[in-house]
């Protein structure tokens, strides 16, 4: 390439072979930079999504601590509030329906369901470590994108 730009510009047409050259190499510039705007857009759009994708994972780790908080405060008040209802149907009379038997299903339903949540949680918490380490794979990639069109 070197030799074929020398000889023009040694032969008689070669200040227009030069001019010609930096046509080009001014047209492959704005093609360039053209395209580096188009990929920094679409880069924009990327970390935005990616942002969002934090978002939501914030947002699901949130309800999943919430419903964890709600789950053991009310199994921790079965108890107590099995004991009140045996204390308040003592003076009840002979054949009003037991309370405590119904106490019981109460507390054994709550201590099955706080079982079946714990179980499902920790499968979400698998996929939910997944997620955190794919956002930071592809924010150490957005910055490297960024960082060489920096460079450009």
């Amino acid at each position: 390439m070197a030799a074929a730009a020398a000889a023009a510009l040694s032969s008689g047409r070669g200040a227009a072979g030069v001019k010609g050259l930096f046509f080009i190499f001014t047209l492959l510039c704005l093609v360039c930079f053209v395209s580096s705007l188009i990929d920094q857009d679409k880069l924009k759009k990327l970390k935005q999504k990616v942002q969002k994708a934090e978002q939501e994972l914030d947002w699901q780790k949130a309800e999943r601590a919430f419903t964890s908080e709600i789950m053991e405060y009310y199994s921790k008040l079965m108890d107590p509030l099995t004991a009140l209802v045996k204390k308040s149907t003592k003076d009840l009379p002979d054949d009003f329906p037991p309370l405590g038997g119904l106490m019981d299903n109460l507390k054994d339903f709550m201590e099955k369901t706080k079982t079946y949540v714990d179980a499902e949680f920790a499968e979400a918490d698998e996929e939910i470590e997944d997620t955190e380490q794919k956002l930071k794979e592809m924010k150490k990639l957005l910055k490297s994108i960024e960082e060489f069109q920096a460079e450009l």
